[in-house]
């Protein structure tokens, strides 16, 4: 007969403080292949020891114990690992059956770490299942099983990767006499049908009155073996035990299968530890998308002017002797229409704009036909573009723009023409060419009423907006200062310089500084703005970052709670052959999951704030007369899939610590772990 198990002089001695506890003392036995023992003894004698140490779990303090050739007493950790998958069938007093599976999930459980398919391990669970008579629990989880079918399962789990030997500790402590009577029946015929070596742990006479022999264990040392019958012959296996391998291993589907059943144990928790994840990601999502946005429409807008336009300033002086807030500062060199004349004489220049901007503070309302209604100057090609946004083409609705140059007459904003119109038969054409009247006032009081002709028809929201020319701005500004000659005074308050190309561009920057006039290109513009948005973007950004470093907290302090609530679980993932590595992964895919659903739902409702923000943001802006303006928020592809990237890496960040504690359980620990 083949000695399936050896075992001399194996010692298991404990440290309890400085109290030496001989748990197993020179133990010397010899099992054979296919033999049923019983280990029997008192509490504290040495048996669930000698099983951790037959089953792998646990490696004695000295001697030797062998397996089929593999010494376990200095063997690797994957040795031991290996042995636990494809020697060793655990079945235990408390079932220990994963109560979120199904009697057929957790029957296929080692399977599943050994990597075999999922149509494969359920064929061969449900053949275990109805061997073992649980035909009809297959779908059932343990809380809906008795103690003995539960039991069963546990057999059929023991069964299920063809073990060479199956350890039993106290298999019917927790069942009634009739029930424990099935069980162990069940076990003597799948002893005596497979030739598995069966050790099976109790206290109960009548349970070891099954097996072949008895071995009484007292004080860690065998203090008889009895024989209770001749053994029926056993079928014989090699001599020599082949090389150990940790074939196969944990597949990517189960292991995110199996993160998505354990994340709905604890519904209401995980739930709120992913919204910690969401916030920060809803965070940096909606700030970002608002940089990038700003700064595809800045860059929108430049390219629409041309990159070839040089904005011209007036030099002003340094240092003034006093200040008053209602006077005009005066520059030292100002934007004479001579100096227009001289920008429009280079060869390099294909048009220039000036700009003269009025007081924010005027009273001005248009009559039309009996209508008379309070207007503002909205933006345009006649306005100062870095005070409310450079200008953009508007869409006309009817006639045209004012375009560039010297301006004349006005463009009505679409909320405004509509008012005009609204007890008329008229269209926005017929607007076209008429003559309105503005009539500004003073702040003493003074009126005066100016004649101005309709250009054209804007589209926007702004109910009270018009843009005006500059040959009308330089009338009312001259009128409203009482300085007729306020251009060769103050001159314009800047001159649009389009060159005919973007090499031109040094020839009129050039030009301008010469004449003591302050310049700058609208690439160099471009550059600055966008130097300065991917500071926003980083600080923006930032934000969004530290609300998911704080979420971070949130993740670990699960897994850590989730790690207390599964420590048993974790010891019988190890018995059944799980690695430390899988086990490490199988938390780390926990708090994955969770920060991507964060992530995921983040981005969603980030995209969907941003949104929000941005229609809003709109509504106010035309309605202040500023139109012209594109999305703001835009979640480019790669913030979105940055954003899901960075709630992965929460999870992992979350889930470090507590996977890598996990992994380091001892399974005879956790075993015990109530």
């Amino acid at each position: 007969m083949t000695k399936n198990i050896a075992l001399i002089d194996v010692c298991r001695h404990f440290e309890l403080g400085s109290t030496d506890v001989k748990a197993l003392d020179k133990i010397n036995l010899e099992i054979d292949q296919g033999e049923f023992v019983a280990l029997v003894g008192p509490s504290g004698s040495g048996k669930s020891t000698l099983l951790n140490l037959l089953g792998g779990l646990d490696r004695p303090t000295s001697g030797e114990l062998n397996m089929l050739g593999l010494g376990l007493e200095d063997a690797t950790e994957t040795e031991l690992t290996a042995h636990r998958r494809h020697n060793v069938g655990f079945i235990f007093q408390s079932f220990n059956l994963l109560p979120t599976l199904t009697a057929l999930e957790n029957v296929a459980l080692p399977l599943m770490l050994s990597g075999v398919s999922l149509k494969e391990r359920h064929a061969r669970a449900e053949d275990l299942l109805k061997r073992v008579g649980l035909a009809h629990r297959l779908d059932h989880r343990p809380t809906e099983m008795s103690g003995g079918e539960q039991q069963r399962a546990a057999i059929a789990r023991a069964l299920i990767n063809n073990p060479q030997l199956i350890l039993a500790d106290e298999p019917t402590g927790n069942l009634d006499s009739s029930t424990g009577d099935e069980v162990m029946q069940l076990l003597r015929n799948l002893n005596a049908e497979s030739s598995v070596t069966l050790i099976v742990v109790t206290h109960d006479p009548e349970v070891a009155a099954y097996a072949d022999r008895i071995i009484y264990l007292r004080d860690g040392g065998i203090e008889k073996i009895e024989e209770t019958k001749s053994a029926p012959a056993k079928k014989a296996t090699p001599d020599a035990h082949p090389e150990l391998a940790l074939n196969g291993g944990l597949a990517f589907r189960d292991l995110a299968r199996t993160a998505w059943d354990n994340l709905l144990r604890r519904p209401v928790r995980n739930i709120l530890t992913a919204a910690g994840v969401l916030i920060g990601i809803v965070t940096l999502v909606a700030m970002v998308s608002f940089g990038v946005g700003v700064q595809e429409e800045i860059t929108r807008n430049f390219e629409a002017l041309g990159l070839e336009n040089v904005f011209i300033s007036p030099a002003f002086p340094e240092e003034e002797d006093a200040f008053d807030p209602f006077g005009v500062s005066e520059p030292e060199v100002p934007l004479t229409p001579e100096r227009v004349a001289a920008f429009r004489d280079l060869p390099e220049v294909e048009s220039v704009t000036p700009v003269l901007n009025l007081p924010s503070n005027m009273e001005i309302s248009l009559s039309y036909a009996d209508i008379a209604l309070p207007v503002r100057f909205s933006g345009g090609a006649g306005h100062n573009p870095m005070g409310a946004g450079i200008p953009t083409p508007p869409e006309m609705l009817a006639g045209v723009s004012l375009g560039e140059g010297d301006t004349q007459g006005l463009t009505l904003i679409e909320g405004l023409a509509d008012q005009l119109l609204e007890d008329t038969d008229w269209g926005y054409e017929d607007l076209v060419n008429q003559t309105v009247t503005l009539t500004i006032r003073l702040p003493r009081g003074e009126t005066k009423e100016f004649a101005v002709q309709i250009m054209g028809v804007e589209s926007g929201r702004g109910s009270n907006a018009i843009v005006l020319g500059l040959a009308e701005r330089t009338e009312i500004k001259a009128w409203w200062y009482g300085r007729p000659d306020t251009l060769q005074t103050d001159g314009y308050d800047m001159l649009i310089v389009r060159a005919i190309d973007q090499l031109s561009v040094p020839a009129v920057v050039e030009t301008a500084e010469s004449m003591e006039l302050e310049a700058q290109s609208l690439g160099a513009v471009l550059e600055l703005a966008n130097r300065v948005l991917a500071i926003m973007q980083a600080l923006l950004g930032s934000v969004g970052g530290l609300a998911l470093l704080v979420a971070t907290l949130g993740v670990a302090n699960t897994m850590m709670m989730a790690i207390y609530e599964r420590t048993r679980e974790i010891g019988v993932l190890k018995a059944l052959g799980a690695t430390s590595r899988e086990v490490r992964r199988m938390f780390t895919a926990d708090a994955v999951l969770l920060g991507i659903i964060g992530g995921i739902v983040g981005v969603i409702f980030g995209t969907l704030l941003g949104r929000l923000v941005d229609w809003l943001g709109h509504l106010y802006l035309e309605s202040e007369g500023v139109i012209g303006i594109g999305q703001m928020s835009i979640v480019p592809p790669w913030l979105a899939i940055g954003a899901l990237v960075f709630a992965g890496f929460i999870g992992i960040l979350g889930g470090l610590y507590p996977a890598a504690r996990a992994a380091r359980l001892d399974p005879v620990v956790a075993l015990k772990h109530e």
